[in-house]
Formats: structure tokens, sequence, C-alpha cells
């Protein structure tokens, strides 16, 4: 029914369509060829294809004759030629779909003048083309603005605010960025003035912009506001933990932070308990509820740790769960049943050391005489 419905809609106008539907298959279902394909085939096909890009991008119907109309005007092999552009930039065939799904207009670009000066530039920044789809699938603004009058100058203002390139690139990974608010370059400005006005070191300053753009670019009176109330808790401003606690509040409103305190007196933490592990690891914090309480119940009901120890190390409540908490507590219980490591030994003081420190320790140096550890740790025995 949904292809009889889509024949009838476009049947009077399929011929105008059919170059870009045509573009458009080759794309998605047959990656290995780009080339225009010949337009005098039977009208059934016509609609097949157009069927397909609507089933493959999740465009509509409308969306796809309206591109194509204006095909006819610009460059009817202009869709091959961007998608080739972008699969030679590190685009994979899914990665064209959604980022086509999201800007369809960019079939419609000229691959050579609009498209890979553009490429070029975030290259020569330094981002590779693994994170390349992904900064221009979560901003895809970036190719449709210019570059000299967008693109080059929002660089310049992050780039102002950073170390170096990589800090940038780091920025705009974990960013989404609207080229069209000027407000946010002002409110941005403000804001880093203040930290640097509380003795705040650009190194801390860099780890706030690359790591949590969201909230260095915030509005100001926002912005203004979470660092009062950072500072009231007694944050120290030369410390990495002051930003780190600022993009808590930034983030945060006061029934989601009052509810957390909820969360966690009901494991027998008091309110002073929670202040205090939010001094020590403010991340801690932002952990969903559905995290934590699996998390405590696991180290509380599976480990014996007592809620008290987990509030001097709140930060192995950021550790993930099947990754890190089990595998490591199986492979504990082995060495502590084989009288390999002291008895008392916790997996509070295991849980936040890397994954290679903890293989080097507890796995490598007794793998020759206890092979199955590696299979325990990889979740494959129980004991």
């Amino acid at each position: 029914m949904y292809h009889f419905l889509i024949d009838r809609f476009t049947r009077h106008r399929i011929l105008h369509s059919t170059v870009l539907c045509r573009n458009a298959y080759s794309i998605f279902f047959n990656s290995c060829s780009f080339s225009v394909l010949n337009t005098n085939h039977h009208h059934q096909t016509d609609n097949f294809t157009l069927s397909a890009l609507v089933n493959s991008c999740g465009l509509s119907p409308e969306t796809v004759l309206k591109l194509s109309k204006r095909l006819q005007t610009i460059n009817p092999n202009g869709p091959n030629a961007v998608v080739q552009l972008l699969t030679n930039h590190g685009f994979s065939d899914s990665q064209l779909r959604s980022y086509v799904k999201k800007q369809p207009s960019v079939l419609l670009s000229d691959a050579e003048k609009t498209l890979l000066p553009k490429l070029k530039f975030l290259q020569s920044i330094g981002v590779s083309t693994t994170d390349l789809p992904k900064i221009l699938i979560r901003n895809t603004s970036f190719l449709s603005k210019s570059l000299d009058k967008h693109l080059i100058p929002r660089y310049e203002i992050i780039r102002s605010l950073v170390c170096n390139d990589k800090e940038v690139v780091s920025a705009l990974k974990h960013g989404s960025w609207n080229l069209n608010c000027g407000w946010v370059v002002n409110d941005a400005a403000l804001n880093i003035e203040v930290l640097r006005n509380l003795g705040v070191p650009q190194g801390c300053i860099s780890l706030l912009v690359s790591n949590f753009p969201g909230v260095a670019f915030t509005k100001h009176s926002v912005f203004a506001e979470a660092v009062n109330s950072v500072k009231e808790m007694g944050f120290d401003p030369s410390k990495s933990n002051f930003v780190l606690a600022l993009q808590v509040f930034a983030k945060m409103n006061k029934d989601i932070w009052e509810s957390r305190f909820k969360i966690f007196e009901k494991w027998g933490w008091s309110r002073d308990m929670c202040l205090s592990a939010f001094l020590k690891h403010p991340q801690y914090m932002m952990i969903s509820e559905k995290k934590i309480v699996k998390a405590m119940n696991f180290l509380v009901n599976d480990t014996g740790l007592s809620p008290e120890e987990i509030a001097r190390r709140p930060g192995m409540l950021n550790r993930n769960l099947e990754k890190t908490f089990i595998p490591r507590w199986a492979v504990l219980k082995i060495l502590r049943s084989r009288g390999l490591v002291k008895s008392d030994l916790r997996i509070s003081s295991v849980i936040s050391i890397s994954e290679e420190k903890f293989l080097e320790r507890y796995v490598t140096r007794f793998q020759k005489d206890l092979p199955l550890l590696l299979d325990a740790y990889n979740g494959q025995v129980l004991d």
C-alpha cells in the first residue's frame, strides 16, 4: 500500500525526479557506483528507486520531488559528486543516510567549489576522517554556511579560548554548534572572562571548553549563577574540580539536584556525605538514577562495600557496571579464594585504576598459574 501511494502521488511528475532517484539508488544501494544512470528506463523502475530513497533515508516523497526539481536547473550529476566526496572523507553508508536525512539539500551542493574547501579546512585543524562524519552529522550547518563568514570566525573564537587546535577539535566533537547565534559568542567571552578574573588557570578553562562547550557557551546569566554556587560550596578556582562542579550546576536544575540527595539517602548517605562526595568528585551527581541504583545495589549487596566507603570514593560510581564492576569483582573473588591477594582487599581499591593497570596487577601476573582469570574477566566463568 505504501509503495502504491507513492506511485500514485508521483506518477504525473516522475520524469522530473528520475535523475535524483537513480543517483540516490546508486548512493545508498550500490556504493561502488556513482555514475549518473540513463534516465530512459521503464516507469516502474523509476517508482522503485523513489521508494528506495524514501525508505532508505526517511525522506518524504515531497522532499525528494522538491530536490529533484531543483536538480534539473543546477547539476544533475551533483548528488553523485557529493556522495563521492563525503565517502572519500570518511562517511560510511549509514552515516551518509543519517546526514542526508538531516540535511537533504547537501545533495544540491557543488562538491568541489562549496563543500571541499570546508572539508579541507576542518582537516587542516586536525579533524580526522573518523571524527569528521560525527561532527558534521551533529552540526549539519557546517557545510551549509559560508566558510569565511561563519565557519572560520567560529573556529577563531573557540581557538582563542583554548591552548591548541586539538582542544578545538575536542570542542567541536562535544558540542552542537549553531553558527547563526551571535549572542552565544558574546556570552562565551563574558563567561571565560569571569573564570579568568577568579584565577582559574588556562588548563582548567581549556578543560571546560573542550569537554563541556555547551557550558562554556551557555547564557551568561545561567553561567554566572552556576559560578556563584560553586564558589559558595568552597571549590578552589585553581583546581580542575572547580570547572567540573561548574558544569554540573550549569546543567542540573534544583529539582534534579534534590532528587539525587533523596536517592543516596535511601542507601544511608546523609546530606553532608553527599556534599562531601561532591567536593571530591563532582561528576557523580550527573549519573542517572537508574545507574546509581544499579551500582549501589551491586557494590553494597554483592561486594559488601559499606555506603560510607562508597561515599569516600564516589568516583567509582561513574564506572560501568557490566564492563568494570562485574568482571573485576569476578577476578578478585578468584584471587581471594586462592590466597593470592589480601583477604581484606576491597573492590573499591581496584575499580578506579585503568584497565591496563588492572590487567597487569591482577590478571597477567597470575595468568600462568590461573589461566581462567582472563576467562573470568571476559565473563566466561562465574568464579
